[in-house]
């Protein structure tokens, strides 16, 4: 199993991140995607590749300015940011949200326009967060046609939603959400949904699960997801897991 999307540095999985990641080898993972978000977190983060991969070696590492923090960007994150693109894996995670807790939009948008541009020079993908802003960013993406590819984290959209993101070339990650028992839409809009569209995250220690309350969990969870995606798809876990995995590689492994 791979879980696409993790915040391994944050608190509290940051207190043992070695012992997080031998507890998540020992559930079966092979590898870890994890996430920095704010510009002060990007240097650490590209530092940690080894050091993440020595335990789980199918491992990634991405950077990118998160919607919340826009307005806090340093003047000069553009530069701190292209400077360290050869040391990522992908830029992330970056996106559009128009939650109460994020900024004017006016601020999110050309700054998620510019990684997209950033990435798409480097030829990495993008991880992207997306709240109440499936529109604009569908939008936004439309431009990068061909261009641009990654992952939309913790998908919650529509079925339509699901297709645009599919034809634009992006994989769906699906989390701990999945799991609760009042989830009946997100279930629905899945089960219709080509396991080849579709990878494990747990966006811990964030996002829980229907046993695992939100802020404690932990890599090892995506087995929870795994379990639960296959039960809604209808699939043998092994071959969902081994599907999933796959689109994840398939990111990285291009010809």
């Amino acid at each position: 199993m791979i879980d696409s999307h993790c915040h391994l540095f944050d608190p509290p999985l940051a207190e043992d991140p070695e012992g997080i990641l031998a507890e998540a080898r020992g559930a079966g993972c092979t590898g870890v995607v994890v996430v920095a978000t704010w510009a002060s977190a990007w240097e650490s983060i590209a530092d940690s590749r080894e050091r993440v991969r020595a335990v789980l070696p199918e491992s990634r590492v991405a950077a990118g300015l998160h919607p919340w923090y826009v307005h806090e960007a340093p003047v000069d994150w553009e530069n701190r940011l292209s400077a360290l693109l050869p040391r990522l894996d992908a830029v992330g995670e970056i996106g559009l949200d128009r939650g109460e807790r994020a900024p004017a939009l006016e601020l999110q948008e050309p700054v998620f326009v510019r990684q997209l541009e950033l990435a798409a020079k480097a030829g990495l993908p993008v991880l992207i967060h997306v709240v109440r802003a499936h529109d604009l960013v569908l939008h936004h993406l439309k431009a990068f046609q061909g261009r641009s590819r990654g992952i939309i984290h913790a998908f919650s959209g529509s079925p339509e939603d699901a297709r645009a993101y599919v034809e634009r070339g992006f994989l769906l990650g699906i989390g701990g959400g999945l799991t609760r028992e009042n989830a009946h839409r997100l279930r629905r809009v899945v089960s219709r949904l080509p396991p080849s569209s579709l990878v494990l995250e747990t966006d811990s220690p964030y996002l829980g699960t229907e046993t695992v309350p939100a802020g404690a969990s932990r890599p090892a969870h995506v087995a929870q997801v795994a379990g639960r995606l296959a039960e809604v798809l209808g699939r043998p876990l092994e071959e969902v897991v081994a599907v999933t995995s796959s689109n994840v590689r398939g990111l990285w492994e291009r010809p």
